[in-house]
């Protein structure tokens, strides 16, 4: 499996509670610094997030219909409050919101990349330097 495969897979694995999360979120409330547009990712972070998603290949998503996830934290403690999920984060090192965060991060930036023709060359005009970073780390991955 390739590591952009990979890393897709992570992003279905993880899509109920991130996208709940980017809809509802405004991510510049972030109060201790998990902000996902000034979260830098690097390619030993996404190596880090895939171990975490093939070790939760087959876990399913707790539901979470009745609570929606509104903030990075509320979306780091759905993901801790599974031992196995927070099992399989302390074995890559990560904690519930590194993960939250750099998985919006990453979908930011997986999202602009699919769409980046349609942007045109204005597109990244209102992203944070960390953002134009990210969406580099990921085009640079998506090409291996």
């Amino acid at each position: 499996m390739s590591p952009s495969t990979r890393f897709l897979s992570l992003a279905a694995a993880s899509a109920v509670i991130v996208l709940s999360a980017l809809l509802a979120a405004d991510p510049a409330q972030a109060a201790d610094g998990t902000d996902p547009a000034r979260f830098r990712l690097t390619p030993a972070l996404l190596d880090r997030m895939d171990a975490v998603a093939a070790e939760l290949k087959n876990v399913k998503a707790a539901d979470d219909d009745d609570d929606d996830a509104e903030s990075v934290e509320d979306i780091a403690r759905k993901l801790e409050a599974q031992p196995r999920v927070r099992a399989a984060l302390a074995r890559q090192r990560l904690t519930g919101k590194e993960y939250a965060t750099a998985m919006l991060a990453a979908l930011h930036a997986g999202m602009y990349l699919a769409t980046e023709r349609a942007a045109g060359p204005q597109g990244q005009a209102s992203f944070t330097p960390e953002q134009r970073a990210n969406i580099e780390v990921m085009r640079a991955r998506r090409k291996n």
